[in-house]
């Protein structure tokens, strides 16, 4: 018997993410010019604010200890109370539903959406998703045996009808029960950068307590990793706003994105009937997230440094998407068949090369890479069913790079699009 008919059917499910072989290709020839990881900028990295918050919290020896010994299980209470207080601050709520008994601590957004997974789903489920949407969950997904069910999306988010559409179809198959959520990132979508309008949050969540009320529960999962990272505009209160009763929407966020990845904070608002269910799952797997991350966050959130940092961020951030706009203008606006979304936040652009393949097979791909620079193809960012997948789109992050290097990455892209372009029309793969 060989080992895998050894392993467990989550293990037999589970495949190789593709950031994982464009990460291979990155490392294998450092010279190219990444603009595939959606990693933050290494320059800007808060290593001072950072230091100062160690510093204050190991200089008392009891403090210091208690910092390094376990916590509860669904985070240090402070740290909670303070999420909450800034949540609903920002989302402007004159009452708050929610107490900090919701509220969870995890190593990272990512360790809460595995978490909701194993909580919730079996195999066959159905999972509406945006299409495209985050590919990272999308693997997760495929890991629990989910069915994940693309729905269309405009300038404002998923459509409503298409979401009414999908439950009806199911529900017609007699699927109706293996309806078991929806997932969005509400705020600068990875990898569309569309932000989900206010009318459309109501709608949203209106269509799904409708549900609610004559089927078997279905959850609202809400990825606000990407909340903090607005160049322009105004913010828009959360989607867990909308929910009145507080018993749809399951809200995730981290400071990955917003301050730093290597401290692993991501953090929730679980609905009452969840908070049992979901932190017993997490206490199974780590007893609670790191309780050190958890108290530098503290003391830099208590300190005003978070706040500072995501001021300048946003700065470099708005520097960094403007030279990609302008150089995606200046070097590809005169082509009729490619275009782009106007991102007004988040770390990518969403672009489309029509009648291309640009899959990792595909001839823009390995012209790309031969030019020197590296993207996401867009294929693997759309769930299995439901709106077909697209294979002529490209996922572009301007957040490693310098804005110069994004402006040459940016000029290597065109010469290989105008390349390919300029050859022999190319077929796109049929759909399976």
């Amino acid at each position: 018997m060989s080992a895998k008919n050894r392993l467990s059917q989550l293990a037999q499910r589970t495949v190789e993410q593709p950031i994982s072989y464009l990460m291979r290709e990155a490392l294998a020839r450092p010279e190219l010019i990444s603009l595939a990881a959606g990693f933050v900028d290494q320059a800007s990295l808060p290593v001072e604010s950072t230091h100062d918050a160690l510093e204050h919290l190991l200089s008392q020896p009891a403090q210091g200890r208690a910092a390094l010994q376990y916590s509860t299980t669904m985070g240090d209470p402070l740290l909670r109370e303070i999420l909450l207080s800034r949540l609903v601050s920002a989302d402007q709520s004159t009452a708050c539903k929610q107490s900090i008994e919701q509220v969870i601590v995890t190593a990272g957004s990512n360790e809460l959406l595995y978490l909701i997974g194993l909580t919730l789903f079996d195999p066959g489920d159905i999972v509406f998703c945006a299409a495209p949407t985050y590919f990272v969950y999308l693997g997760a997904l495929q890991s629990f045996g989910v069915r994940t069910v693309g729905l269309e999306v405009d300038t404002e988010g998923v459509v409503p009808q298409a979401l009414t559409f999908a439950m009806e179809k199911y529900l017609t198959e007699g699927l109706g029960s293996r309806i078991k959520a929806i997932y969005l990132t509400t705020y600068f979508d990875n990898p569309s950068s569309i932000t989900t309008s206010s009318n459309r949050r109501s709608e949203l969540v209106e269509i799904v307590k409708r549900w609610n009320q004559k089927h078997d529960m279905m959850y609202i999962i809400e990825d606000a990793a990407y909340r903090d990272l607005r160049y322009y505009g105004d913010d828009i209160p959360s989607l867990l706003a909308a929910d009145e009763d507080g018993d749809t929407v399951i809200h995730t966020s981290s400071f990955s994105k917003s301050f730093s990845p290597g401290l692993r904070v991501g953090w929730g608002v679980l609905p009452p009937e969840l908070v049992h269910p979901i932190s017993s799952q997490q206490g199974n797997i780590n007893f609670g997230s790191p309780h050190f991350s958890q108290q530098a966050m503290i003391a830099i959130l208590q300190q005003g440094s978070f706040e500072k940092h995501v001021e300048k961020i946003r700065m470099e951030y708005r520097k960094k998407l403007q030279a990609m706009l302008q150089a995606a203008e200046m070097h590809l606006g005169d082509l009729q068949n490619v275009s782009w979304l106007p991102a007004t936040g988040g770390l990518y652009v969403w672009m489309c090369v029509a009648g291309i393949d640009t899959g990792a097979d595909g001839p823009l791909f390995r012209r790309a890479l031969d030019m020197g620079v590296l993207y996401v193809p867009g294929c693997h960012c759309f769930p299995k069913e439901g709106e077909p997948i697209q294979h002529d789109m490209i996922r572009l992050s301007f957040g490693v790079q310098s804005v110069e290097r994004i402006e040459q990455g940016m000029h290597c892209l065109a010469k290989a699009v105008h390349e390919v372009l300029d050859k022999q029309p190319q077929t796109l793969p049929a759909e399976a």
